[in-house]
């Protein structure tokens, strides 16, 4: 049984101005091969510690645009804030079992000569030292999934547009 849901306080793009994580990954694929990923919610599951992606707003996608993560036993129910079509999705935590008081996450997909960069950016809130470890923990994760997720795009790329 998972625990019950808190409200977050409601934040967004100036709460990502100070004190974010950085994680950046180089990918040999057009920008729009990962934007696909990142649009499937199956993909998440097998590219991050995640059990269960479930988008609960109708397609098209947009600012305001909702879902409901699971990771384990955590709910995290998240509202995108920020939504550029191929390139930038963010969102903030609105509620989760998690013992945070904010959190949010910002995917960018930029074009490079060869490909495309994948940059996230992090920040979650909690009282010390947990906020500290929990920003750890989403930072690594990221570090250790992103080439999960282009071995994810190399091994059905159909899957993903190319």
């Amino acid at each position: 049984m998972s625990k019950p849901l808190r409200a977050h306080t409601a934040v967004g793009e100036e709460y990502l101005a100070k004190g974010t994580v950085e994680v950046r990954h180089a990918f040999p694929f057009p920008p729009s091969a990962v934007w696909a990923a990142l649009l499937d919610g199956e993909a998440w599951t097998q590219w991050l510690p995640i059990t269960k992606v479930t988008w609960t707003s109708a397609k098209p996608f947009a600012v305001g645009t909702t879902r409901t993560v699971e990771v384990g036993p955590q709910v995290i129910e998240e509202t995108f804030f920020a939504w550029d079509e191929g390139s930038r999705m963010a969102f903030r935590f609105e509620r989760s079992s998690l013992p945070l008081s904010a959190a949010v996450e910002d995917y960018r997909v930029v074009p490079t000569a060869g490909g495309c960069e994948l940059v996230w950016l992090g920040k979650a809130s909690a009282p010390f030292p947990l906020g500290w470890l929990i920003n750890r923990q989403l930072a690594g994760g990221l570090r250790s999934g992103m080439p999960k997720l282009q071995a994810l795009i190399a091994s059905d790329p159909k899957r993903f547009g190319l």
